[in-house]
């Protein structure tokens, strides 16, 4: 392997790296994947590094300063754009996009059109990452590659960088187009930038029966686009036998949100086919139309027990309130099929006086309606349904235990903590689950309880409790947190600075760090 390669393979693991290190951190799950250093080189060390000679050393440089958005590299990383070597013209490319130096955006244009050294990709990244959608008349030409992966990332670059401006140049990209399999591409870019001067394209496109991914993709791009004109070509792929086509066209048709998809779809209810009644139901339970619930009823009415469970649903999604002394009689019958779906309506329709009806049900043997009913009552805020869902936490069955939980932590009581502990003395590899309704009570005595299964030694428990400890960013933990400092295991501290992020916004990855930015606190 030459050096030349070698550093182009290195500088795609080090991307990889960053891609991991730049994601926002939007919690603190996102964060603990990380592998953190004890120490870490100082910014200003780094940016000397990217004068070195080694080539290692400014490619890790870049990257590094990069991730860590230090503005003070900007001006030497915009020289290392025009760097000998391709590896640290990469790594300076995709560092300057971090840092949304968009100065450079027409630079980097430039290296994916010229730069035969590097792959493509890397650029199409950074031009991602910069955001800027003045390179969007540069990049949509790739949809017509003959790489795939290369296609598909044109179309993320392209969102990425908002450049719904380049619809039209795509859309007449698109029409020229013989390539079935590039179809699929030019629908996906059409779809999420929402050109809506591509529907007639769009619309060519269903006429091909193919099964393909083509179609399945034409079929949300359409709905991403809102296009009425679709509507009964979306309906009818319900009842085909393409199985991601109707699960597309049920999305689209949920997106575009017409009345008409609602009308139009009602009588597909009466296929006896699972997953056609499943997409179906989809539809007419998501569209808000006025004549659904009562619809809907009327297959209650009926023989046709296979459609039950669907129109239940669609009258509790569509809130529609006079049915729901009809589903309570239901869901009390043993011989109702598909009480969960029954018993969640009632918690959708959000009326207390379903609680009764749910409780028994609950605390029946049945072997259908419990998962509905423990979903419900949490849903419904029934303090009173406590005791049966704690109860419902010493059964054996633990899909019904996992439901109770939720329950228990929508309702979110504090006297539902000694249940939840002993639970978890019993259940430790449910602590996740435990620990995540733990951390929905929002008192001190939960904070207490989450810090205590912080201490144990068992990492099922320790580290979800850590991870609700960080997500409720509450800084009465913060004597517990400095406390786990000190600790001998080596990943409950790496976890501990992660906690602390979370509850500080501070951004340290050192023991005497967090100790002096307390001392300065105080």
């Amino acid at each position: 392997m030459t050096m030349h390669i070698f550093f182009i393979k290195f500088l795609s693991f080090l991307l990889f790296l960053s891609f991991i290190s730049c994601e926002p951190k939007t919690g603190p799950a996102k964060l603990m994947l990380e592998e953190p250093m004890e120490e870490e080189v100082p910014s200003s060390v780094l940016i000397k590094n990217l004068d070195s000679l080694d080539v290692y050393t400014r490619s890790q440089a870049c990257i590094q300063l990069g991730s860590r958005k230090e503005k003070k590299a900007i001006p030497k990383l915009r020289i290392l754009l025009g760097d000998k070597e391709p590896g640290v013209r990469a790594g300076a490319a995709i560092a300057l996009s971090d840092l949304g130096d968009t100065s450079v955006t027409i630079r980097i244009t430039e290296l994916l059109e010229k730069d035969k050294e590097n792959p493509k990709d890397i650029y199409l990244d950074a031009l991602s990452r910069m955001k800027d959608p003045k390179a969007g008349s540069k990049i949509y030409g790739f949809l017509d590659s003959e790489d795939s992966t290369l296609r598909l990332q044109a179309v993320e670059a392209l969102v990425q960088i908002g450049a719904s401006d380049q619809g039209p140049s795509i859309v007449k990209l698109a029409s020229a187009n013989k390539d079935r399999e590039k179809d699929k591409t030019y629908a996906m870019a059409i779809g999420k930038l929402k050109a809506k001067s591509g529907e007639t394209y769009l619309l060519n496109l269903t006429k091909i029966k193919d099964d393909s991914p083509t179609l399945a993709a034409s079929f949300l791009a359409l709905g991403r686009i809102k296009s009425k004109l679709a509507i009964e070509v979306l309906v009818n792929a319900l009842k085909e036998n393409y199985s991601k086509g109707k699960e597309n066209a049920s999305m689209a048709l949920i997106e575009i949100g017409d009345t008409k998809a609602v009308a139009l779809s009602f009588p597909l209810l009466d296929i006896d086919e699972a997953e056609t009644r499943m997409y179906v139901t989809d539809v007419l339970s998501e569209i808000p139309a006025p004549f659904a619930g009562e619809r809907a009823i009327q297959y209650l009415n009926s023989d046709k027990k296979f459609a039950w469970g669907s129109a239940a649903r669609i009258i509790g999604r569509q809130r529609y309130k006079s049915g729901r002394e009809k589903l309570e009689q239901m869901l009390l019958l043993d011989s109702t099929p598909d009480r969960d779906m029954f018993a969640e309506a009632l918690g959708w329709l959000g009326d207390k006086k379903s609680i009764p009806v749910l409780r028994q049900v609950l605390n029946s043997k049945s072997k259908s309606g419990r998962y509905g009913s423990a979903w419900s009552l949490g849903i419904l805020g029934a303090k009173e349904a406590l005791p049966d869902l704690q109860n419902a936490l010493k059964d054996s069955d633990p899909k019904l235990v996992t439901f109770a939980l939720e329950a228990i932590g929508s309702i979110a009581d504090e006297s539902s903590l000694p249940a939840l502990k002993e639970l978890l003395q019993d259940r430790p590899k449910m602590a996740p689950q435990i620990l995540s309704a733990v951390g929905l009570i929002k008192t001190d005595a939960a904070r207490l309880v989450l810090e205590d299964a912080a201490k144990t030694s068992d990492a099922n428990v320790f580290r979800p409790a850590f991870e609700e400890i960080a997500k409720r960013k509450s800084m009465d933990s913060l004597p517990f947190l400095f406390e786990m400092l000190n600790v001998d295991e080596t990943e409950k501290r790496k976890i501990t600075y992660y906690a602390l992020t979370a509850v500080t916004g501070e951004h340290f990855r050192t023991k005497n760090d967090w100790i002096t930015w307390r001392a300065n606190r105080k």
